[in-house]
């Protein structure tokens, strides 16, 4: 499973992608940006609500791993520097391969904690487009789980990803502004 998950979300996007396709043909509606809605405005709002849970799961994300990892860290730092100039190269191995363990677990678990807010409710792009009435309930339940899945990534790649994103966002309306001026 591990060797072929690559292989498995490619194959499940062109799926999707197929059904999207060649799926029948009233499957699916547009979106419309709700009424009265900027959508970058609002996606702009929307991200700082993220930002600020993102630096909540990073900060206990932090607290947790270091109350869990840190003292074989230390012991592996200590057995390091502690060895002969033969053993040196395997003791830093060990201490880079338990480096590694340790951002797996850390991003495993802020998507985990990520899910588990974007399922509580709070999501990005639920926020900016709304349905209309004729929307079928596979599209709309399709639709939140990708904003799930979105909200989630965005949440476990930190505070530093969705600062990206709004710095991006916030030159988008600067630009819109002195275009519009």
């Amino acid at each position: 499973m591990r060797k072929h998950g690559g292989r498995i979300c490619v194959g499940l996007l062109g799926a999707a992608v197929a059904f999207a396709v060649f799926g029948p043909g009233d499957a699916f509606v547009a979106l419309d940006v709700a009424d009265g809605v900027d959508p970058f405005r609002d996606a702009l709002s929307q991200l700082g609500v993220l930002y600020i849970v993102a630096v909540l799961v990073e900060r206990s994300l932090e607290v947790l791993l270091k109350a869990w990892r840190q003292g074989e860290k230390i012991r592996l730092e200590g057995e390091a520097q502690s060895a002969g100039e033969d053993g040196r190269a395997a003791a830093e191995a060990k201490l880079r391969q338990y480096r590694v363990g340790t951002q797996r677990r850390a991003l495993l678990f802020g998507l985990t904690l990520g899910i588990m807010v974007s399922l509580f409710g709070v999501r990005l792009l639920g926020s900016i487009f709304e349905f209309g009435a004729g929307t079928p309930p596979l599209q709309r339940d399709l639709f939140q789980f990708t904003d799930v899945i979105v909200t989630a990534g965005l949440i476990a790649g930190g505070s530093a990803t969705i600062h990206k994103a709004m710095a991006l966002i916030d030159e988008l309306l600067n630009r819109k502004r002195a275009k519009d001026s």
